[in-house]
């Protein structure tokens, strides 16, 4: 299993801003020399995470990107969830409207284990934050 390039891209961009927001708002320009992001992926990942609650912006010169809390406050799981579509249920459902969908969703063997798996993903994610993943480079 694979996570998508915008989670990943995702997560680079945010532990990017926890590396150098130090002396304020890391400017878009930085973030994407530094991450090799095009600056229009970048946009649509800061509106993700502006509307998920992970990223406060600031405009004019002075302007630019910072984490809305601490990094130790920020994990992957909650990367992930901004990012990914459904993100806490794996497979084909990720929500009960979604199984409600699927000709097969009376019957499916699968789901109670997809669920399963996506809840232990997520604990596997949750565990990291932006903090510890930038303590422990390898």
């Amino acid at each position: 299993m694979r996570l998508s390039t915008k989670c990943r891209n995702g997560t680079r961009m945010l532990l990017d801003i926890a590396e150098h927001c130090c002396s304020g708002p890391v400017s878009m320009a930085g973030i994407s020399q530094r991450t090799g992001i095009s600056a229009k992926n970048l946009e649509k990942l800061v509106q993700r995470f502006k509307t998920a609650g992970l990223l406060v912006s600031r405009r004019g010169p002075k302007g630019g990107h910072m984490l809305s809390r601490p990094a130790r406050r920020i994990t992957l799981g909650d990367i992930a969830r901004a990012l990914e579509e459904g993100a806490d249920s794996m497979g084909c459902a990720p929500s009960p409207a979604a199984c409600a969908r699927c000709p097969h969703s009376g019957d499916c063997p699968a789901r109670g284990t997809w669920k399963k798996a996506g809840a232990t993903l997520f604990a596997v994610l949750d565990a990291h934050t932006l903090h510890s993943l930038l303590r422990h480079r390898s």
